[in-house]
């Protein structure tokens, strides 16, 4: 089955064919829900594989993605006039007499300085031809503030003044890499399986950011390495959780999703913290994406999804990871179950990739309203994010409080989504955050004073953090096995891509008004909540298995319903 295109009414014996056939692909569904649960669902398989590649490695997974943020920061740099060397001057005193301000700030200019040549007696520098307050543009290069930095890619490559659209046109195309490549990767999980896609994605997000080490010298080759680095970002966070979700029962679905999350901020917070005792970017990246190859040593310990090779009629292979599964768990695969795969293979469908998410109204509608809510998670993180990297004082410090703000977020999202429900966790965080940010809006119209703002943005932040959990949690549980990470790459294709217009919010607020930014993102959160009411639960719910299943998941609940806490039975992750 999958995607199909209408057909004309031809009598009733079409009509119970395809309820025959709808009724044997959830039958089949049934039946390996059964398998997995008689050889342990939540055993110690899946304690040993959480821990191993939904947090361990999750840690190093991180690394990558963020260590190019860092590595491509700007230092702080103004013209260098040659002479103060001749002269008793401070590098303070040097810069106020060469390097003009910005108009109306304190700040110095970054590329321009005082056309001037300078006459040295006694220690003393005294203008010598030209105009005091003509400026120009640096003759003799730029001067790099090393306070945080003895080197980034920037500060190496003089990606400045007249080559400084360098910098925002590889973070451009390292975005493009990171939606385009992770949408591939996705599908590739789709077709050819969740191990395969984990530790090519591994790999090549490892290698691609060690490459760039020897590549920074040769823009067009640093753009390239720069797209393969980004492309299978979204993929090393998927498989190991689409694999871990398929294998565990219902009801651990959230805390796993949290143990990968927790992994993340993990890892963002140690990032900082390396590049803090490194100082220069080379030595930085290299300790924080080579460690990532290590996963090689561990691929055994990666089986197979065996509702992927069910779905794909590979019944033998299945059986061999089900009883892999059961010996690890200490439990045996029960007696005929090759005929039950031989069951499940029988009733399996096609492959349809992204069409699949077409394939139907309702699977159009879900598709359409977690990509939005996706849409409205990522851009208040990346405005929150643009607006804190101007932040004064030590740019570690900064970069691990925000990681540190995730961490609790991640915990309560978990909690809320597994006693609240996905659907009004994602609703009722989208609208608190909303009213945050208009209370900034009200805040900023009547008074100056920033602690109120400061404390409100940190809350939504920490919003921020549920918001995006229950979305990727709920991309993981609307969609059948089939098209699972299609669809999940599809909702961050589309956040990452609407993602871009963040930088133009926040100039919103530098160049006209400084609600502006709060006011957008509080219409959109607004938006994004009512859109999120909208999508059926998923809690405690079996995951469909087929494109059939998806079409009529949640059409018999009603918009008011609510789904009661149900206490886990006690058992290992």
């Amino acid at each position: 089955m999958g995607l199909k295109v209408p057909e004309p009414d031809v009598g009733a014996g079409d009509a119970r064919r395809r309820s025959s056939a709808t009724q044997r692909l959830q039958e089949a569904g049934a039946l390996l829900d059964g398998l997995i649960a008689a050889i342990g669902s939540r055993g110690r398989f899946q304690t040993r594989f959480n821990l191993i590649f939904n947090l361990c490695f999750l840690v190093l997974a991180a690394m990558p993605p963020l260590n190019y943020m860092i590595a491509m920061s700007v230092p702080d740099h103004w013209c260098h006039v040659p002479g103060r060397e001749l002269t008793n001057y401070s590098l303070d005193e040097w810069k106020a007499l060469t390097i003009p301000r910005v108009k109306g700030e304190s700040a110095f200019e970054h590329c321009l300085q005082y056309n001037v040549s300078w006459e040295y007696v006694d220690g003393l520098a005294t203008p010598g031809t030209g105009n005091e307050s003509a400026v120009v543009e640096c003759q003799h290069g730029v001067q790099f503030d090393d306070t945080w930095y003895t080197r980034t890619v920037p500060s190496q490559e003089r990606w400045v003044c007249g080559e400084r659209l360098k910098v925002a046109n590889a973070f451009a195309v390292h975005q493009v890499g990171h939606v385009v490549g992770g949408f591939m990767f996705c599908q590739l999980g789709d077709y050819l399986g969740r191990r395969p896609q984990f530790f090519l994605s591994m790999v090549l997000a490892s290698l691609a950011r060690s490459l760039l080490v020897a590549t920074s010298s040769i823009y067009p080759l640093f753009l390239v390495v720069s797209i393969l680095g980004g492309a299978p970002i979204g993929a090393v966070f998927e498989a190991p959780l689409a694999l871990s979700m398929e294998v565990s029962d219902s009801e651990r679905r959230g805390h796993i999703a949290m143990m990968q999350l927790v992994g993340w901020s993990t890892g963002m917070c140690i990032v900082p913290l390396v590049a803090w005792a490194c100082r220069d970017w080379v030595p930085f990246m290299l300790i924080t994406s080579l460690p990532s190859l290590g996963v090689v040593f561990f691929f055994r310990m990666f089986p197979e999804s065996p509702r992927w090779l069910a779905a794909k009629g590979r019944t033998h292979q299945c059986l061999s990871v089900l009883r892999h599964i059961a010996k690890v768990n200490g439990r045996s695969v029960p007696h005929g179950a090759m005929e039950v795969l031989e069951r499940i293979a029988a009733a399996k469908e096609r492959h349809f990739g992204i069409a699949g998410l077409f394939s139907s109204a309702r699977i159009i509608r879900n598709t359409v309203m977690i990509s939005l809510c996706r849409i409205s998670g990522f851009l208040t993180f990346y405005v929150l994010v643009l607006n804190v990297s101007n932040m004064s004082g030590n740019p570690y410090l900064n970069f691990l409080y925000q990681a540190l703000v995730e961490v609790p977020g991640f915990v309560m999202g978990r909690y809320l989504g597994d006693w609240l429900g996905r659907r009004w966790t994602q609703a009722g965080s989208q609208w608190v955050m909303a009213l945050a940010n208009f209370t900034i809006v009200i805040i900023l119209t009547f008074t100056s004073v920033s602690w109120p703002t400061t404390v409100l943005v940190v809350f939504i932040r920490f919003g921020t953090t549920i918001v995006n959990y229950i979305a990727y949690l709920q991309s993981m549980e609307l969609y059948p096995t089939c098209i699972r990470q299609t669809g999940t790459s599809f909702g961050m294709l589309a956040a990452g891509a609407l993602a871009a217009v963040a930088p133009y919010v926040v100039h919103l607020g530098s160049a006209y008004d400084p609600r502006l930014p709060y006011a957008v993102l509080g219409a959109t959160l607004v938006v994004g909540g009512l859109l999120a009411s909208f999508l059926p639960e998923t809690l405690h719910c079996q995951l469909p298995e087929t494109l059939r299943d998806a079409q009529v998941f949640g059409s018999d609940e009603k918009y008011w319903s609510f789904r009661p806490h149900k206490p886990p039975a006690k058992g290992p992750v």
